[in-house]
């Protein structure tokens, strides 16, 4: 079993590893535009030259304004290839929030995914470089696309050390001001290594990302554990599909808050009613038949461990 000490060390073993398999799977109108290692390393670098050239001082900051996609996993490892700090922002931040996350953090860029309402939120990006991904129907001064087209990819991809400041992780904020919590290289290396070892999946696993990135559990227990597995990553395309799309994935890992259970045990209680649904359990051979198709039809077909956190289930 391999031994990494950064993300971004285990990104490039499987980027090494396995070019040519699925990394980022993301849904766009209902199809999937899909990166290989290969592919998803090649932009990677690129955009960490591009952040590179910024020539920022060591522990310079970087924000990330997106829902979870594709591009925010690319955009994570780009900024820790290119030696600074990200610094995620929730999604659903208002303009003032998004303001004071920047300001206090320092940040002098921001990398813009996808988003729904980047309108009402913009007049809380300023005097910072903004750099926007035209797949999700944002245009700031530099696109992602454009410096993927013109730059030269990063030849020294080794980025942050263990003992680097990795991320700064603000909290939501409910209780007063965010407040911004620093994490070192090692302390994500730790985790991730963790779950490599001690969680039995398959390998090249699927994993469904749609709790915020920009909050430590889904950054850890998704992001950290997937790149240290060499994992493809999948994403809901709206709230609407979450449902469908979790259906068609079928991850082997799935984490989620009690209130999604609560959903499901709603979607199961709206087709069967309680009392046929005790009797069903009680056969064997129902039993079993019933829980295979069950699982599959809420996406959990191939789960080999499922986690909840947050609240009491």
């Amino acid at each position: 079993m391999p031994t990494f000490k950064t993300p971004v060390e285990a990104f490039l073993f499987w980027e090494s590893k396995q070019p040519d398999k699925l990394f980022l799977n993301q849904p766009l109108n209902g199809q999937y535009k899909t990166y290989t290692y290969k592919e998803a390393g090649l932009e990677i670098r690129k955009i960490a030259q591009s952040l590179r050239d910024l020539n920022l001082p060591k522990d310079g900051k970087v924000a990330i304004l997106s829902k979870n996609c594709a591009h925010w996993i690319m955009a994570d490892l780009a900024i820790l290839m290119a030696g600074y700090v990200s610094v995620p922002i929730y999604p659903t931040l208002l303009a003032d929030g998004i303001e004071y996350i920047i300001n206090h953090s320092e940040a002098k860029a921001i990398i813009i995914g996808k988003l729904d309402h980047y309108d009402s939120q913009k007049n809380g990006i300023k005097n910072i470089l903004k750099i926007s991904v035209s797949l999700y129907d944002i245009e700031e001064e530099q696109t992602w696309e454009q410096l993927v087209k013109t730059s030269l990819p990063l030849t020294d991809s080794k980025g942050l050390q263990p003992d680097d400041l990795m991320t700064i992780i603000y909290t939501s904020g409910t209780t007063g001001v965010p407040k911004g919590v620093m994490h070192k290289v090692s302390s994500f290396a730790q985790v991730g290594q963790t779950a490599l070892e001690v969680i039995n999946l398959p390998s090249h696993p699927r994993f469904f990302s749609y709790l915020p990135l920009s909050h430590i559990a889904e950054r850890m227990g998704i992001e950290m554990h997937g790149l240290f597995r060499g994992a493809q990553f999948y994403f809901p395309e709206s709230l609407e599909s979450f449902a469908a799309d979790l259906e068609r994935v079928q991850p082997h890992l799935f984490f989620a808050v009690p209130r999604i259970f609560a959903k499901f045990k709603e979607k199961i209680l709206a087709t069967i009613p309680q009392r046929k649904l005790n009797i069903i359990l009680a056969i064997p051979v129902l039993n079993t038949l019933f829980r295979k198709k069950l699982h599959k039809k809420l996406g959990l077909g191939s789960a080999r461990i499922v986690f909840s956190g947050a609240a009491p289930l």
